[in-house]
């Protein structure tokens, strides 16, 4: 990756001569937030090929903040107009992910990955535990789920989670080998939602990737959902934080990655989410997907996506909506691969909550730019799910068996 040395200091001061008024959204100075922050290289938990960054974020309780960050360029030529980027965003229990940024550079993004809960991506042992180590000056830490929310808004850690991640934008603007037009979000579990958020907050982005985590938190019938409502908390959620408040800003497009039994975020708030959105859509439900980072951010259809965004890339399978008519179901398609193996998925259970049902598989033929399946006879709800010949696989909305 190049130093970033004396260019860079360019850049920084020519960022802050021409920074362009931004509309306020929710409770965030994005003027504040658009501006390039102090920064500095640390050898603190280095990872050779990776830039280790501290940033400074917005004072909480009148303290500085300082935020770590790894970071990280493909290897190679730079390109005329710079790499395409992303900004990593990690979820509960997750911190700055050097192998995540290594996964982006690899598919020729540069990335970065940062700790949202102002620790350093180490630990330290205190008996039997392993916290992690803090920062010399960190933010705060993750309480449950909105488990602060009854503190001023300046001291809970959505609030912060939410501009760091958008400094952490600015801030890789700046660097001179990428291409400010062409940064995309991307985040997983906790880091899905704050995406769900962000996207209808910074508009500078170009594509956004929630995985598991989506806006209508309070909707759900998963974890977070159970957590949340009802109540006092629910309200403020649903003013200032959920995606949902956010999304009719949103006009880029999105991938939006679950598994149909996601014990925190569940398939029908994926979907609200999918359709609330003003920019065009794609679903990818994989049946029985595991919940974690690694197995979050290991789907190639992530960085298709944004290939096909940012890139000049192929497109993924993209679905209208499905339609029954009686013991049957279609969906039309668009697609520029060949598609070389379809299914309907279905289940049979209506009265579980969505986490605890059962999905099963049934043959689906294909007919030009139509998917067409028999429904079976227990049949509640279904979706299509197609892979075309770059094993890229993406699916279409459920819809439910009156």
């Amino acid at each position: 990756m190049p130093k970033l040395f004396s260019l860079i200091i360019l850049v920084v001061i020519f960022s802050f001569g021409v920074n362009v008024q931004a509309e306020p959204v929710g409770p965030w100075d994005l003027d504040r937030l658009f501006e390039v922050p102090k920064w500095e290289e640390t050898d603190r938990a280095a990872v050779q090929g990776m830039t280790a960054i501290l940033y400074s974020s917005i004072p909480y309780q009148d303290n500085p903040v300082e935020v770590f960050a790894y970071y990280s360029a493909p290897e190679g030529t730079v390109p005329a107009k710079g790499w395409p980027a992303v900004v990593c965003i990690h979820g509960g229990g997750g911190t700055a992910f050097d192998e995540w940024v290594k996964r982006w550079n690899e598919h020729g993004y540069a990335a970065i990955s940062m700790d949202l809960e102002g620790h350093l991506p180490l630990s330290e042992t205190k008996g039997n535990r392993r916290p992690r180590l803090a920062t010399d000056h960190p933010g705060p830490s993750r309480v449950g789920v909105f488990g602060d929310y009854a503190k001023p808004i300046e001291r809970q850690w959505y609030y912060h989670a939410v501009a760091q991640v958008v400094i952490a934008h600015s801030l890789m603007r700046s660097f001179p080998e990428v291409n400010a037009e062409k940064i995309g979000v991307t985040g997983i579990s906790w880091g899905g939602t704050l995406t769900s958020t962000v996207m209808g907050v910074d508009n500078r982005f170009k594509f956004a990737i929630p995985v598991y985590g989506c806006g209508f938190l309070p909707d759900s019938d998963g974890h977070q959902g159970e957590a949340i409502k009802p109540g006092q908390q629910t309200e403020v959620v649903n003013a200032k934080f959920d995606g949902s408040s956010y999304f009719q800003n949103v006009a880029i497009p999105t991938l939006w990655v679950n598994g149909t039994n996601d014990n925190h975020f569940t398939m029908p708030i994926t979907q609200q989410s999918s359709r609330a959105v003003g920019g065009p859509s794609i679903l990818r439900y994989q049946l029985e997907m595991s919940h974690g980072h690694g197995s979050g951010w290991r789907p190639e259809e992530i960085y298709a996506f944004a290939d096909s965004v940012v890139s000049g890339g192929q497109p993924l399978v993209r679905f209208d909506r499905p339609k029954l008519d009686g013991d049957q179901a279609s969906v039309t398609f668009a697609a520029t691969a060949e598609l070389t193996d379809a299914e309907l998925l279905y289940t049979a259970d209506s009265t579980s909550a969505w986490p605890k049902r059962k999905w099963r598989k049934a043959l689906a033929t294909i007919s030009g730019a139509t998917l067409h399946a028999a429904v079976p006879q227990d049949a509640v709800a279904v979706f299509f799910s197609a892979t075309d010949e770059r094993k890229l696989m993406t699916t279409s909305e459920f819809i439910l068996r009156n």
